[in-house]
């Protein structure tokens, strides 16, 4: 395994899973099963096999112990180490990587827990590398392949995604414009020095941004000047894209101020990012990269990926897609025997194994009907049942003559005896009454609290 003295990684895994608050209600968004494992396993995992040796794990403090475990058994040669921060106040990325600022030394790749791909890492470094670039930020085109039509469990709603616009160079792949969509009606203007910075402007609003950002260690030193920035996506990533275009982005004296920073008063970013005199010594004798490519101090790019599998499960709608497929996808799920854990019970004689995914400790007793579904550890499926295409988290109980269909069932959650369900969605914890026929609702404590 390669050492990579050159960046440090870091995973952000304290999100609140505010996008599908019925799953998180009881776990933390990162634990969530995906195939036979954690969210928080792929991008680890991601790491791991790009040669990182060390990674920092940003989670909330209500949940740590429970993260921690978890990751611990997950195998990884990696050392990984927890950091946790408050759960009752609302920091964002930023915040977070303001915190551990003290750990980060170097330039650093930061990944989102719920990021799953088969990308090689290796190229979005060059991408960063060959550049000199301030910040890499990864995106995924739509892939026709990737489609999957299924109806998304719980109450019927419209999708709606965000849409994010984004303007970069289509030859060098500079990244030059970061908008929302929802800030504009019919029209967007564009700068003057935009136009003529880039004569091959490429907008999109249809990538998926990963939320894999690598960053200059300077942008570090800038968070902790600028404290009023709270989040990487919405607040910086903007921030730093447009400053690049900015006259004043050339190496310039320590204590010349830009006049817009002085107005907006605001710490000098051209102060923060100048090259050390070691640095700039070490970029005249080097011969790798493009030298030009390393006159201008801020500089935004965008790695744009067409044929690799890009999913953020962040939503409803993504994490049951990715669900649905990633048992065919070119994904490192580790051994075939993890795939169906040896420490299951199965006694079914109807039990698609091609196609589903058994936790440890979990008994399938025999009259039972299993496809197309993820089970995850010490859960009891009784006799007499039929599931289809469902997605059953740690320590569910599913009693005699059930019928699921399309579900998430959370943990610790019990379905009585005699029950029907159809494109549901069950909180953790939740116990359905025998004999309830449901389709298409969202079943959660709340609920059974109003009914009685």
């Amino acid at each position: 395994m390669q050492n990579w003295l050159e960046f440090q990684a870091v995973v952000m895994a304290a999100g609140k899973g505010s996008r599908i608050p019925e799953m998180t209600a009881t776990k933390p968004k990162c634990l969530l099963p995906v195939g036979n494992k954690p969210m928080i396993y792929y991008p680890l995992k991601l790491l791991e096999n790009a040669g990182f040796r060390d990674t920092k794990i940003i989670v909330a403090d209500n949940y740590a112990s429970d993260i921690q475990e978890e990751v611990d058994n997950l195998g990884f040669e990696m050392n990984l180490s927890f950091v946790p921060i408050p759960s009752d106040e609302d920091w964002g990325t930023a915040d977070s990587l303001r915190h551990i600022s003290d750990y980060i030394l170097t330039d650093v790749i930061i990944l989102s827990c719920d990021l799953i791909t088969d990308v090689d890492l290796h190229k979005v470094l060059d991408i960063y590398r060959n550049n000199n670039a301030s910040l890499v930020s990864l995106y995924f085109s739509p892939s026709q392949d990737e489609k999957c039509i299924f109806t998304v469990p719980g109450l019927k709603s419209k999708n709606k995604f965000e849409k994010d616009i984004i303007g970069y160079d289509s030859k060098t792949s500079r990244l030059l414009l970061m908008a929302s969509a929802s800030d504009f009606e019919e029209t967007m203007p564009i700068s003057s020095s935009l136009l003529n910075k880039c004569s091959n402007l490429t907008l999109c609003s249809k990538l998926l941004d990963s939320h894999m950002y690598i960053m200059k260690r300077w942008l570090v030193n800038y968070l902790l000047k600028d404290v009023n920035i709270s989040t990487l996506k919405g607040e910086l990533l903007p921030f730093v894209v447009k400053k690049q275009l900015s006259k004043h982005c050339k190496n310039i004296e320590p204590n010349e101020k830009s006049i817009e920073d002085e107005e907006n008063e605001k710490p000098d970013i051209f102060n923060i990012s100048k090259e050390s005199d070691i640095e700039a010594n070490i970029r005249s004798m080097s011969s790798f990269g493009n030298l030009s490519n390393f006159e201008e101090i801020i500089k935004c790019y965008a790695c744009v990926i067409d044929s690799h599998i890009g999913v953020r499960a962040n939503t409803l709608y993504d994490y049951c897609r990715i669900n649905k497929t990633i048992h065919k996808l070119n994904i490192n799920l580790g051994d075939e025997k993890d795939k169906i854990s040896p420490e299951a019970e199965i006694l079914s004689n109807q039990f698609d194994k091609d196609t589903c995914f058994v936790g440890p400790n979990t008994k399938i007793m025999e009259k039972t009907s299993i496809k197309s579904s993820t089970i995850g550890s010490r859960c009891t499926i009784n006799p007499k049942t039929r599931i289809t295409d469902c997605i059953l988290m740690n320590g569910v109980t599913i009693e005699e003559r059930c019928v699921l269909q399309n579900c998430i069932v959370c943990h610790d959650a019990v379905i009585s005896a005699g029950c029907e369900l159809k494109d549901c969605l069950i909180s953790g914890n939740f116990k359905v009454p025998s004999g309830g026929k449901h389709y298409n609702e969202v079943l959660t404590a709340m609920d059974r609290l109003m009914e009685i």
